[in-house]
């Protein structure tokens, strides 16, 4: 039996924190119109490309000697064109992540908090990103420990969500396919479970060892995979119809009075801990890759999408569906090209049993290539 390392349960907590964020409470209301044959079929081909894309970067991570973030292994591998073109996919996606999460964590502490102290929006989303990125501020030691104690609450509050909102579960509202609809989510689906960007943290905590790292891999998947399963199986089955873009307004519209609270801060807190990781990944790649003074980078990483927030973009859907669709899929698929540089070398798999076909290689590029073509026609 492998043998965990002190700060193995960290570094599961710090990429299940990543993974399950604010793409996961897009997914209720488009798998309502798409259908459960669209969510699973979604997952079963998704989930499996997105743990070998893990693996993929993990790869390049343990065999590069010094650390970066995604950019700064394009410029290594890909040269200096490469690294500004994965750096502008890369904050299209984090950007417009860090924007999803300050809308929807004040508009749930404005509904959670409102009816006693009042207030808007504004100020409870405002209160909640500054104390994130205080936290950000003191890196990636108080950033593990914040994720390890959110992350087990949030896997004992979506029991909780289950166990009371089982006895207001309808078959009913389970639309078996939309094929009007069937393809729509799967930009939000790509972007709902990617934890890609934890993976540097996951490698820092873990010393590079490919076997804990890996296993985090497998474990920080399962668990993300099934919380997703559950969470949206049940906002579905319990709203149908009604089912609201950020999931939880149109469950509070349900259920009684507790099991609102229970579910707004269990929206309250992914929001956090996702926010804690890519805050962090996009702070670490203007440091590392970039060499921008740590507080500047930092300033960058938290104020950039507050400043848009202030502005007024605020259209939840809109901002996930394109950051999914558009930086998902074109990092996905230069690491892609990346990994083929590495494909060809021996000895630089550690964390591949086996090499896989150049022919799977080329098939998911023109996987995502199709699915890029698919958002921008749809």
């Amino acid at each position: 039996m492998l043998k965990r390392p002190k700060h193995y349960f960290q570094a599961v907590a710090v990429m299940v924190g990543y993974v399950i964020g604010v793409g996961m409470f897009g997914l209720p209301f488009l798998f309502s119109r798409a259908g459960v044959l669209s969510f699973f079929m979604f997952l079963a081909v998704l989930g499996p490309i997105q743990y070998f894309l893990h693996l993929v970067y993990a790869n390049l991570i343990i065999v590069t000697k010094t650390y970066h973030r995604m950019s700064g292994y394009a410029e290594i591998y890909l040269g200096k064109k490469g690294k500004y073109f994965v750096f502008t996919a890369k904050m299209i996606g984090n950007m417009g992540a860090l924007l999803a999460y300050i809308i929807l964590s004040g508009t749930y502490l404005y509904q959670l908090l409102s009816p006693a102290l009042g207030g808007s929006e504004f100020f409870y989303a405002s209160l909640l990103f500054f104390l994130e990125a205080i936290i950000v501020f003191f890196g990636i030691g108080m950033i593990a420990r914040v994720e390890f104690f959110i992350t087990g609450l949030l896997l004992v509050v979506i029991i909780m969500i289950a166990v009371k909102g089982s006895g207001s579960i309808s078959l009913t509202n389970y639309s078996l396919a939309n094929w009007h609809y069937f393809l729509l989510p799967y930009g939000a689906m790509l972007f709902a479970i990617d934890g890609n960007g934890s993976l540097p943290l996951v490698a820092k905590l873990l010393r590079r060892n490919k076997k804990h790292i890996k296993s985090v891999i497998r474990l920080g998947m399962f668990l993300s995979i099934t919380v997703i399963i559950v969470f949206t199986l049940i906002i579905i089955g319990i709203s149908g119809p009604l089912t609201t873009e950020d999931a939880l307004t149109g469950v509070g519209r349900i259920l009684d009075g507790r099991v609102t609270m229970i579910a707004l801060f269990f929206g309250i807190l992914t929001m956090m801990t996702s926010f804690f990781g890519v805050a962090e990944s996009v702070r670490e790649t203007l440091w590392w890759d970039f060499k921008f003074n740590k507080y500047l980078a930092w300033s960058m990483a938290v104020f950039i999408p507050y400043i848009l927030y202030l502005i007024g973009f605020q259209d939840f859907i809109n901002v996930i569906s394109f950051a999914g669709a558009i930086s998902g899929t074109l990092c996905a698929i230069f690491m892609i090209v990346i990994f083929l540089k590495f494909v060809k070398k021996k000895d630089s798999l550690p964390l591949f049993n086996h090499k896989p076909k150049i022919i799977l290689l080329y098939l998911l590029i023109l996987m995502f290539v199709s699915g890029l073509i698919y958002n921008f026609l749809a």
